[in-house]
């Protein structure tokens, strides 16, 4: 099968990748969720076309929007990539590192959208502070939540049906986020 939002196929060898980034675990048989982006099972078919669309038919106010969901799907990804790193507890860095795969696939997904050339570098800022498992949940938490915001408050200013499709597929993900970190 291939994700239609990613464009990953998903077979018997990648069936459980980042398998520690969701609530309910894909099986060999039962395919729940696109393991590289973690949509759900909805948007994986053989027929259809993975979701496109041409740059020059996006109007400016939509390549600004995808260009800032890129930039957050990146700053989340980064902070995922060193809370894998500070968190004491093993089973929260296998989630944490998962979750970083998960949000650098959605910032993939935005930059072929977009038609961007490369995912932007951004300031890293200092993770320290979260010096409990605790602290760096709630900050995962709170970054999963302003995600969902962030799809739903742009949903209706994107000029492109698919661009929409791809906004709900991807805040339905982070809804999902938002209760695995809300331990």
């Amino acid at each position: 099968m291939i994700c239609l939002i990613c464009g990953m196929k998903v077979t018997s060898r990648s069936f459980d990748f980042n398998k520690y980034s969701f609530i309910e675990k894909n099986t060999e048989q039962e395919i729940i969720n696109c393991p590289f982006c973690g949509v759900s099972k909805v948007y994986l078919d053989n027929q259809k076309n993975v979701y496109n669309v041409e740059k020059s038919l996006l109007d400016k106010q939509t390549i600004k929007i995808l260009d800032n969901a890129m930039k957050l799907e990146v700053y989340n990804g980064e902070f995922y990539e060193e809370a894998s790193k500070l968190a004491k507890s093993e089973s929260l860095k296998k989630m944490f590192k998962d979750l970083s795969n998960i949000e650098f696939m959605h910032a993939k997904v935005h930059k072929r959208l977009g038609g961007f050339s490369e995912l932007p570098k951004l300031h890293k800022p200092d993770y320290t502070r979260h010096n409990t498992d605790k602290l760096l949940l709630e900050e995962a938490n709170k970054r999963e939540e302003h995600a969902v915001l962030f799809y739903m408050r742009n949903m209706s200013k994107v000029s492109s049906e698919i661009v929409k499709k791809v906004f709900k597929a991807l805040s339905e993900v982070e809804k999902q986020h938002i209760d695995l970190t809300n331990k």
